[in-house]
């Protein structure tokens, strides 16, 4: 099929004949294979192993190794490499798909049987993952594009922007599925000390954890298996999600310079730094807030101060960041670091800088450290932990680290509170003054890390995940909950204070209405309608989350997806309309399919279905319709609809009118509209804008609760009532 000449189904290709692709990229990424030697395979139907797999972590900087301090560029890049690496060494072959960016290559090959490929999506500059979630329609579509040129067995997917390109990959191709989210929102939230209930945490423009949690839980819903990569992950979204998905539990391992490091202890680049063995203590990593470098360096300062003799001569290496130009993350952390420096009298003397360093450096300096110190408020697991334990360097490392659920305190590490630099100081001092303490203890990690940490049996052990998938038929069309996620359809709310305020004074209507209908078994559902521009979505996105607050949870039917045509389609069939003089009869409840909306909506009202389907569109891939998706309702109490003639829907318990005149905020209507399409003749906008007008004011009297421009709630005596 031909959409406004940009993307077909190919029939006549070799490839691409079950789904739709931009009619460019099978050539662009056929040529590509070719010119590096990767091979083209045609499958012939569903494979018993995973012999050709497609990894995807389509956020931050590659190489092999990877570059080490720069932004969205730590343990998930070194994992997947490694586990890459593994897989290439048993004789499969793997393709790891990122976003590509300047000035890096479109490909690269790692090794035998390993190859990056970088797919194109929005522009040739670095994007950090927290912004990179609007891209993932233009990513998944150079995902789906190598996985078919691949001849892919097998699809994995890493962290929320990886896993739904690999979830759309997966249902294009119907290939098994294995997602690692690595971290999960809800994690990070909880670790931060927010609070999961206040909807103000989810709209924070600068984690984005909304859109995370929607990619997130899109992708688990659509997923055959889940890794993760702590003990903690499963529980979590059993008690916070009430989800349970099929999973195994394996930590993450370190890179082999760090165990063949002892049989070749370089010392020489220690002479390069003037750093004496076991006269320093050491972090490598990411300067990010998380991390807590400042805390490094305070409990690096409190222990001069505790045992000035014993700390004698004893410095502190950072190795990472970016010293001579800070990047936007670390900017906060140089201040704090440049803070705790002052505070314990620290100069360069004590504390040695040195950048972002490869992986046979960094293992030469944990080999030989007095000990790696870690004191993170947030690590979902603890890569350089692992690596300098496979060193054989004794490690300290902060609780809140998800690789101190393998570990046992003062057996093959310490294990401190990162907000305790005092008390963590003290653990460091107790074990220096008792010869063979920290030998002990590294002895202890090394062993730890050589059972459990080797990339090698983690490989073996997801290899064996993946054939087992592939030879009972796992891979299935129909589980692309993604699809209805507002960052994938293209046209995210932006949402204001006036939303808040309007979606607090619908709260407590509408959670009267959940218990009203909960002795039935059944879900409320309330229509959000009103003018465009009204604020329709934006409230009852707000609304979803703010309902948590009451122990309830909410999702969002798009009311604007069960349009007859799609977005682009149906705004050319207005302007036809509008040129004819026919716009008046073309405009009104008629240009949507209310009677599939309402037979939705009369099966979600039912709290034994778990599941519906709904059509659903992507405005970045030229308003790609899809029919069915599927959407879950697993633990929901209230569906949310919102649509402009929603007062014409009947399985509805609760019909809000959000009472609004667009000539009132016509500016506002114009920039908005003429930021979507410069070109576009807003005389046009502004004429639908008043037919439309006239007819929803003609609805208005059948809705049971309006809420006035100034958002004052009047419930209508009219209608059926609320109250």
């Amino acid at each position: 099929m031909h959409v406004n000449g940009r993307w077909i189904n190919m029939p006549g290709l070799q490839h691409g004949r079950q789904y739709d692709l931009s009619v460019e990229l099978l050539p662009e990424y056929r040529r590509l294979f070719r010119e590096h030697g990767i091979p083209i395979w045609e499958k012939g139907g569903a494979a018993e192993s995973a012999r050709r797999i497609v990894m995807v972590s389509t956020h931050g900087y590659w190489g092999d190794p990877p570059p080490a301090g720069v932004p969205d560029t730590g343990g998930q890049t070194y994992y997947v490499l490694e586990v890459s690496k593994a897989w290439a060494r048993q004789g499969r072959q793997v393709v790891i798909v990122a976003r590509h960016f300047s000035p890096y290559p479109r490909v690269e090959q790692y090794a035998d049987n390993l190859w990056l490929v970088r797919v194109r999506a929005g522009g040739d500059g670095f994007v950090r993952k927290e912004d990179i979630y609007p891209l993932a329609p233009q990513m998944a579509e150079g995902v789906v594009a190598v996985a078919d040129l691949f001849g892919a067995d097998a699809v994995m997917g890493h962290y929320a922007d990886g896993m739904v390109c690999a979830l759309e990959a997966a249902e294009q191709l119907e290939i098994p599925l294995v997602v690692i989210p690595h971290s999960l929102g809800i994690n990070k939230v909880l670790s931060l000390g927010l609070d999961p209930d206040d909807p103000a945490v989810w709209f924070d423009k600068q984690y984005n954890f909304r859109i995370r949690e929607d990619f997130e839980l899109a992708a688990l819903r659509g997923a055959d298996f889940e890794i993760a990569n702590t003990l903690q992950e499963p529980h979590i979204l059993k008690e916070y999600y009430g989800a349970e998905f099929p999973h195994a539990v394996m930590p993450a391992g370190a890179g082999t310079p760090f165990f063949d490091i002892a049989a070749d202890p370089c010392r020489k680049t220690l002479n390069e730094h003037g750093l004496a063995p076991q006269r320093y203590l050491l972090y490598f990593g990411r300067f990010s807030e998380a991390k807590n470098v400042p805390g490094v360096a305070r409990l690096y300062g409190e222990a001069r101060r505790i045992a000035p003799e014993l700390m004698k001569e004893v410095r502190l290496v950072l190795v990472g960041g970016s010293p001579d130009n800070h990047l936007p993350e670390e900017a906060g952390v140089e201040e704090q670091l440049s803070c705790a420096l002052s505070e314990y009298g620290l100069s360069t003397a004590e504390v040695v800088r040195l950048p972002s360093q490869p992986w046979p450096v960094l293992a030469t300096l944990a080999h030989h450290s007095l000990c790696y110190v870690g004191m993170q408020f947030v690590e979902p697991f603890g890569m350089g932990v692992a690596e300098s334990m496979a060193a054989g360097a004794p490690v300290m490392i902060s609780g809140n680290a998800g690789i101190t659920r393998w570990m046992e305190d003062g057996v093959n590490a310490l294990v401190v509170d990162p907000g305790d630099p005092h008390s963590a100081a003290q653990r460091l001092i107790d074990a220096l003054a008792v010869p063979g303490t920290l030998e002990r203890i590294a002895a202890g990690g090394n062993h730890l890390a050589r059972d459990t940490f080797r990339w090698d049996a983690i490989g073996r052990r997801q290899a064996d995940i993946l054939d087992e998938l592939c030879s009972r038929g796992a891979g299935s069309r129909g589980r692309a909950y993604h699809r209805t996620t507002f960052t994938w359809r293209g046209d995210p709310p932006r949402v204001e204070p006036h939303h808040t305020r309007t979606a607090r004074i619908l709260l407590p209507y509408v959670c009267d209405k959940v218990e009203d209908m909960r002795p039935a078994n059944m879900r409320a559902v309330v229509v959000l309608a009103g003018e465009s521009g009204a604020g329709k979505t934006e409230v009852a996105e707000y609304l979803r989350y703010l309902l948590r607050s009451r122990g309830m949870r909410g999702v969002t039917v798009s009311g604007d997806a069960f349009f007859r045509l799609g977005p682009e389609a149906n705004h050319r069939a207005r302007l036809d309309a509008y040129a004819q003089g026919e716009l008046d009869a073309y405009l009104g409840p008629e240009e949507v399919d209310i009677e599939r909306l309402d037979a939705v909506l009369k099966q979600a009202t039912n709290r034994a279905v778990d599941e519906i389907f709904v059509p659903s569109d992507c405005r970045r891939l030229a308003s790609r319709c899809y029919p069915q998706v599927p959407l879950s309702l697993r633990g929901a109490d209230v569906v949310l609809v919102d649509l402009t003639y929603g007062m014409a829907l009947k399985n509805v318990v609760l019909k809000v009118f959000l009472e609004t005149d667009y000539r009132a905020r016509i500016a506002t209507v114009k920039a908005r509209n003429l930021e979507r399409d410069p070109d576009q003749d807003f005389a046009f906008v502004e004429k639908v804008l008043e037919i439309e007008h006239g007819i929803i004011e003609g609805m208005k009297e059948v809705a049971d609760l309006v809420l006035t421009e100034t958002r004052e709630g009047r419930p209508n005596g009219t209608a059926s009532g609320v109250g």
